[in-house]
């Protein structure tokens, strides 16, 4: 269920009630995807690129990206 108004899938933000710390929740929220197909999507690049670059990118997006 969407909470918010289409003013804000405009910016990318962390979600407050996403799984683990939100990033693939906020994701979802901006680009209209569902957020199951989110994380298979990163589970598969954690086998495709490696467990140490993707934990590297997801907790950097988790700093970059501001909590809504």
């Amino acid at each position: 269920m969407d909470y918010y108004t289409t003013e804000d899938h405009k910016h990318l933000y962390r979600e407050r009630r996403g799984m683990i710390l939100g990033v693939f929740q906020g994701l979802a929220n901006w680009s209209g995807l569902p957020v199951g197909l989110l994380r298979v999507i990163g589970i598969i690049l954690i086998f495709a690129v490696g467990f140490t670059p993707m934990v590297i990118a997801y907790l950097g997006s988790a700093l970059l990206l501001p909590l809504r």
